[in-house]
């Protein structure tokens, strides 16, 4: 049986984060613009839309960068 998704839930996009930190050490406006957009066209838009989402993906990527 198939897990439903709650409506208005999308998992935080951990696997593509740690996916993206792989080979991204560093980053700029640009490079952080650019995995915004990715990651709103893989789904996430929960995330990326706003302020709050934003700042989580920027908290994850500054915590776990090597």
């Amino acid at each position: 049986m198939a897990l439903k998704k709650v409506k208005g839930k999308v998992r935080f996009p951990k696997r593509e984060l740690n996916t993206w930190l792989k080979k991204n050490s560093e980053w700029d406006e640009s490079t952080w613009e650019i995995l915004i957009t990715d990651l709103t066209e893989q789904g996430f838009s929960d995330w990326t839309s706003t302020q709050e989402g934003k700042d989580s993906i920027g908290l994850y990527i500054e915590t776990n960068r090597k």
